[in-house]
């Protein structure tokens, strides 16, 4: 086992050799468990790069009018654009966190000055008035609830809500719309029934889902991912025991899904026959999925990929990879303050790169790919109607 045969394995998963097909593009959402959506174009991006011609449209009629994806509050309380399929899945782990959270955000209100044993009546106020009428933006919620209680408690509020899968956000009027309007989550997709909700069954199913898509994996890894104690992650594994194959990998103990382990055997003498570049947005949910990633980054390449200061911290920028491997960083900027139009630059790359012709052009190509996509397909819709 060496590091080329995993990255090509991962290539393939990851529908970066072998795109999706634009009609099947809901499978990278059910599949990828959830795609990291803290920058409104993440998610559209992280698609471009692995649906055959992919139309953004698609992704916004999505979230805004079909319902058959949402944006909201998940992994490490971080927005994911996750596909309603996923939703009892990741609602039902995230309740595992939720005592933790709920005391953290109770605590940090009594400090802005809310009495102790306020946050539950005022919880029932929000739900009441979403019962009522909805969905509201936050400003109208503040609105009507200003008689009783102080804007800043109720944004907090509304945060715990939607991670506990309370309150859904709903609908986008354009792909960059920052108005948040919220509904009741059981009033947008009734089929959730909280109360059939089995923790420690939907916490299985979801390290099962991870670990089939992301594997091989280290425990090091789903601990961060989710984030859960390594207890805890032992615990599941076990669970499985008959189902996942371990094995020693660059030093570190690796699990697989035991069927994957077999699929990865047969191609461990596979090559891919011409070069495979990618350009990855900004925190795409692939590389963002491990602790450990010195098997797709060099100490060399890591240092421009991370940001310096604490604001940044963890955050994974915007990744050019070439054969699976992360060989260097891109960005993406807006030529005017009306945002009419974006350029792709190349903010560095590894010296061997550039002494391919070869790679050099492939890596030019891509980058007029991605520029073309965001000026003729993401524009149009980040235009109010």
């Amino acid at each position: 086992m060496n590091n080329k045969i995993i990255q090509n394995y991962h290539l393939e998963k990851q529908s970066l050799i072998s795109k999706t097909s634009q009609q099947d593009f809901e499978n990278i959402l059910k599949s990828q468990i959830g795609l990291h959506s803290t920058d409104y174009l993440t998610p559209y991006f992280s698609l471009w790069a692995r649906v055959e011609n992919f139309e953004p449209s698609s992704l916004f009629q999505a979230i805004s009018n079909t319902k058959s994806a949402i944006r909201m509050r998940a992994f490490r309380r971080t927005i994911f654009v996750v596909h309603r399929e996923n939703l009892e899945l990741i609602i039902g782990s995230m309740i595992h966190f939720l005592d933790k959270f709920k005391h953290d955000n109770i605590k940090h209100m009594v400090k802005m000055g809310m009495k102790e044993g306020n946050y539950e009546k005022m919880r029932v106020d929000l739900i009441n008035l979403l019962k009522k009428e909805s969905p509201l933006t936050t400003n109208q919620i503040k609105k009507e609830l200003s008689n009783k209680w102080s804007g800043d408690w109720i944004k907090s509020s509304l945060h715990l809500l939607e991670f506990e899968g309370m309150i859904a956000r709903i609908g986008q009027r354009y792909i960059t719309d920052r108005t948040i309007k919220y509904g009741l989550f059981e009033d947008y997709f009734p089929e959730l029934k909280r109360e059939t909700f089995d923790i420690e069954k939907s916490m299985q199913n979801l390290f099962m889902k991870y670990l089939q898509q992301f594997g091989p994996i280290t425990a090091d890894d789903f601990c961060w991912w989710l984030p859960l104690t390594k207890t805890q992650t032992k615990k599941i594994i076990k669970s499985f025991e008959d189902e996942i194959k371990e094995f020693e990998f660059n030093s570190n103990q690796y699990f697989m899904h035991k069927d994957d382990y077999e699929n990865l055997q047969s191609i461990i003498d596979a090559e891919i026959e011409s070069p495979v570049v990618n350009f990855l947005p900004y925190e795409d949910h692939f590389p963002k999925a491990y602790k450990i990633r010195n098997w797709h980054i060099s100490d060399e390449v890591a240092t421009k990929l991370y940001n310096k200061g604490t604001m940044f911290l963890g955050q994974f920028m915007p990744s050019i990879w070439v054969n699976g491997e992360v060989k260097g960083r891109w960005k993406i900027d807006f030529v005017d303050a009306k945002k009419t139009e974006m350029k792709v630059e190349i903010v560095h790359l590894e010296k061997e790169i550039n002494k391919s012709k070869e790679l050099a052009q492939l890596i030019e190509e891509k980058k007029n790919e991605l520029k073309y996509f965001a000026n003729e397909k993401l524009i149009p819709l980040m235009k109010k109607n």
